[in-house]
């Protein structure tokens, strides 16, 4: 931690973290939505309309929640916790 950063209020902390969570929280939005374009684009090739866009949609969240998943490990092991 560099001086600076110790002499941070806490309400800088706290937005810091809430810009963190956010972001976290648009990637995995902006997954589903871009497997399940890519779903849909697929399906108008192939002309089965529903089927990939719904699986692209899965895919999309399970890639999120991976994500969040992976970050937050890294977190708390940089943070000296220890995760499950």
């Amino acid at each position: 931690m560099t001086p600076a950063q110790k002499d941070e209020p806490p309400e800088v902390k706290g937005y810091s973290q809430g810009y963190e969570y956010f972001g976290m929280a648009l990637n995995f939005t902006i997954a589903i939505l871009l497997f399940g374009a890519g779903g849909w684009f697929v399906d108008g090739w192939t002309h089965t309309r529903p089927l990939f866009t719904i699986v692209g949609a899965f895919v999309g969240g399970f890639a999120g929640f991976m994500s969040i998943y992976y970050r937050v490990k890294k977190d708390m092991e940089s943070k000296g916790g220890k995760g499950r």
